[in-house]
């Protein structure tokens, strides 16, 4: 029993532990990210796509304009396009719709466009010590309403429609892909537009959020890891209390009966089609993540495809460039295989 208790406390400590050195989030909401990445912004996807930049696709719960890009064919004829929506990583508390330069997400949407598709980045609400779940979720799906309410004025194919998404944002992507069409409702301008999508691409996502976070460890594994990792716990705490609106230590289950509804594990019963990639050396969401949620859909009968990217780190950040524009194919070959 000690040994288990070790390998438990062992384990949460150091996918904690890369969380706080990959700063997948911040100690506090209010400060900026450390070491964030000083990618300046796409010029490439600009210069090669007709871009179409700040849009705004619904107001925030403060009355504040949410917005879009998008990216699409030049000269493109009056046809319409299908769209992919790229929903943005950053541990649900931070990130954009910024792509960035020289990045494999920069290559994989010219590739997309190239195809004759329109990709849409958009930003949603992020969480914070007053803003939580599901507005992220609302956000996501809400952009999909969105693009069939447009689809006449920006020549849009409303029925293909898929999301591409990064960690949180891949978690945000199937969650929402995988609920019914009249949950995660946000603007009522849009509610009378469906949701639903063809297929989703999902990169490193985590679907397990207590699984993620370690929400049913005990107090005493958790106080033995705060003597040595403080700020660990105390990132847990926040990132858990952002998304959920309890505190774990004093709503534990609240908190994780919470996480067990937001988390895309629980919802393949209503899958659709879903690509993966997911690195062997993720620390950040183990491949364990995207290996049981596949288990899951193939007992479901959905249409699943994992690829494990030797040696891929959480981001791909390692991954060499011949490789990374192999696997994007693939995953462009997954999207163009379900248009209809």
């Amino acid at each position: 029993m000690k040994s288990f208790n070790n390998n438990i406390i062992y384990r949460f400590s150091m996918n904690l532990f890369f969380i706080l050195l990959l700063n997948l989030f911040s100690l506090s909401y209010s400060q900026p990210p450390i070491n964030e990445s000083k990618l300046p912004p796409s010029t490439l996807l600009p210069e090669k796509t007709t871009f179409l930049k700040d849009i705004s696709y619904k107001n925030d719960n403060s009355g504040k304009p949410l917005l879009l890009d998008i990216y699409k064919p030049k000269n493109s004829t009056s046809e319409n396009l299908p769209v992919v929506i790229y929903v943005h990583g950053g541990a649900w508390a931070k990130g954009d719709k910024t792509v960035r330069a020289d990045s494999y997400i920069e290559s994989f949407i010219l590739k997309l466009v190239e195809k004759n598709y329109a990709v849409i980045s958009i930003d949603n609400t992020l969480v914070s010590e007053t803003v939580h779940f599901p507005l992220p979720v609302q956000d996501t799906k809400d952009a999909v309403r969105w693009v069939r309410k447009n689809a006449e004025k920006y020549h849009f194919d409303p029925n293909n429609i898929g999301y591409f998404g990064a960690s949180s944002g891949a978690h945000l992507s199937m969650l929402s892909a995988y609920s019914n069409d009249n949950d995660y409702v946000g603007s009522s301008e849009l509610s009378s537009y469906s949701g639903k999508v063809n297929y989703v691409v999902s990169n490193f996502g985590p679907t397990d959020l207590n699984k993620l976070l370690h929400t049913r460890l005990g107090k005493i594994p958790v106080a033995i890891v705060g003597l040595f990792f403080k700020p660990i716990v105390e990132i847990r705490q926040k990132l858990v209390f952002g998304i959920s609106g309890y505190d774990i230590k004093n709503d534990k289950r609240k908190a994780v009966d919470y996480l067990k509804t937001v988390s895309p594990i629980n919802y393949t019963d209503n899958a659709v089609p879903t690509f993966i990639l997911h690195g062997d050396k993720d620390k950040v969401a183990p491949i364990n993540h995207s290996k049981r949620l596949v288990k899951k859909l193939k007992k479901q009968n959905i249409e699943t495809n994992l690829i494990i990217v030797k040696d891929g780190t959480h981001g791909f950040g390692t991954t060499d460039k011949t490789y990374i524009n192999q696997l994007n194919d693939e995953m462009v070959n997954f999207i163009v295989a379900h248009t209809k």
